[in-house]
């Protein structure tokens, strides 16, 4: 992944882009201070990772914890070990033996072994009742989890999987104590434990979460900062503090004008960052296929040959975080398609009057042409459902958007209680087996929001993963996107941006095309 360089002013004041972190390969990092950061996306549903679908979770708890495996920020998608001191596939790929470091502690002061990594991803691909894994999925294919002895962790498969490793990586995927698993399965969302390097102090609703320095953290020498203070703030409070110097960072990012705004403030005291061209974020809207109309593939396919995405990101660029035209893969991927490729598909067409009046023609066909549908978003987003409501306009259907807390969204969605959702594909990594587990069908996948089940594609997305000549699987995922843009299964509308505002004196950040990696803030330092 390659980082842009581009200058955002405002008025006469520029900020330079950095494609590499701050400053930080040219000066010795210093320990000590306290990380201030703003989190601008409510408070959090749950404190377990493997439960959590949001950023404003890991955030707050990804510092806490260590994990198997790693993706590093600085060589996306290098994976490097995390607990994994070093590790060796078979030749066939159905064995992963992993040796673990030395010495590694929980915050309680217990000594974490091969014991709780394996409890951990036990918990992950076959959770006891009441636990939620989200990425159940990811892991079907592991057959067994041995622990030959307290430093070693055998992964043993059914069937070989290019993408394990990156799987095995994931940022959600947090080693918690067997011993506390034991005694409550659900104990991690509710207590916050790990053996990151950084402990849990307190947590105030609406208000702070606050960490400090794990003195027994494994890595040697980290992490540089005393602690970390994350602060809860709307999106406007969080441009007036970074404006402000209350902040040093969103991670999240800002828009555009909110960047040039705060450089306009600030000066040289600040540094703005971009990914480009687009990070691993994508927004959709996946569709309810157990509703009534909406098990009609015309219809369906209507609703997406209703989209101006080529327009609409014009409208979306200078003010949201979201506006990278793409399809199911991340645009400048290895797995992406040019603009003259994606015009081809299903709800891309650059000439939106006569896909429109092929919607029309699709609903009238389906004898839906009164069509009335409730789209079910997150707080964040409001303009997602805005662009929903005038698209679908367009071909005479009418939407009602609702809009509901973090607690209440998830959990109707998780019950089906909408027409469409808003959805973001699993965006640590751009492999598709990842990516994309939430298609796999219903009846074997709870996490389908869709509720289709579509054995085809499932067929499709399992051999994907099995190939290891990487254009053979390129032509098989573009395949795959083609096939469930085809059914419309889920409305793709825009990729995320990520343009970040960092205070010159927080060294360490590297601005990679995913939210998700670097932050156990481990690496971060303050200049003083």
């Amino acid at each position: 992944m390659k980082t842009g360089k581009r200058m955002i002013a405002a008025a006469s004041v520029m900020a330079t882009l950095f494609a590499a972190p701050g400053g930080a390969a040219q000066a010795e990092p210093q320990r000590g201070g306290n990380l201030v950061f703003a989190v601008s996306m409510g408070e959090p549903a749950t404190f377990d990772c493997h439960a959590a679908g949001s950023l404003n979770v890991m955030f707050r708890v990804a510092p806490h914890y260590s994990t198997l495996l790693q993706i590093d920020p600085a060589r996306y998608p290098a994976i490097v070990g995390d607990l994994a001191e070093s590790w060796t596939v078979s030749d066939d790929g159905l064995l992963y033996t992993f040796k673990l470091r030395p010495n590694v502690r929980f915050h309680d002061g217990s000594a974490l072994t091969s014991a709780d990594v394996r409890a951990s991803f036990e918990r992950m691909r076959n959770p006891p009742p009441g636990v939620v894994s989200v990425r159940k999925e990811l892991y079907a294919d592991i057959a067994s989890i041995d622990t030959p002895d307290a430093a070693t962790v055998v992964f043993r498969l059914s069937e070989p999987n290019v993408s394990m490793l990156a799987m095995l990586a994931q940022p959600y995927g947090c080693i918690y104590s067997d011993a506390l698993l034991k005694s409550d399965p659900a104990y991690p969302a509710k207590k916050v434990i790990g053996s990151g390097p950084f402990r849990f102090v307190s947590y105030t609703p609406g208000a702070e979460w606050v960490g400090e320095r794990f003195p027994q953290y494994f890595r040697t020498g980290l992490p540089y900062l005393d602690g970390f203070k994350a602060l809860s703030l709307t999106t406007a409070a969080m441009v007036n503090a970074l404006a402000g110097g209350q902040v040093m960072v969103d991670f999240r990012g800002v828009t555009p004008l909110e960047a040039q705004r705060i450089v306009a403030t600030r000066g040289k005291d600040v540094n703005v960052f971009e990914a480009n061209p687009a990070i691993t974020t994508l927004f959709m809207a996946t569709i309810n296929t157990a509703r009534p109309g909406l098990d009609d593939a015309r219809v369906r396919r209507a609703l997406a040959l209703a989209l101006d995405h080529w327009e609409g990101s014009k409208a979306m660029e200078r003010t949201t975080t979201v506006s990278a035209v793409g399809g199911l893969s991340r645009p400048g991927s290895e797995f992406a398609r040019s603009n003259a490729e994606l015009e081809k598909l299903a709800g891309f067409s650059r000439n939106i009057e006569a896909a429109r009046a092929e919607a029309r023609r699709l609903l009238a066909e389906a004898d839906k042409t009164n069509l009335k549908l409730v789209f079910l978003n997150r707080k964040p987003w409001p303009y997602m459902g805005t662009y929903l409501i005038d698209q679908f306009r367009q071909i005479g259907v009418t939407m009602q958007q609702e809009q509901v807390e973090d607690a209440q969204f998830f959990a109707r969605r998780r019950a089906g209680d909408f027409d469409l959702v808003l959805e973001y594909l699993p965006d640590y990594l751009d492999d598709p087996t990842a990516k994309w587990s939430g298609f796999l069908s219903y009846d074997r996948n709870p996490n389908n929001l869709g509720r289709f089940s579509d054995h085809k594609l499932d067929a499709l997305l399992e051999a994907q993963s099995r190939t290891a000549d990487a254009a053979q699987r390129l032509a098989m995922i573009r395949g795959i996107e083609e096939y469930v843009l085809d059914q419309a299964y889920a409305l793709p509308l825009f990729w995320g941006r990520r343009t970040t505002v960092v205070d010159a004196k927080l060294q360490g950040y590297v601005p990679a095309p995913t939210n998700y990696v670097g932050q156990d803030l481990a690496h971060y330092w303050l200049r003083q």
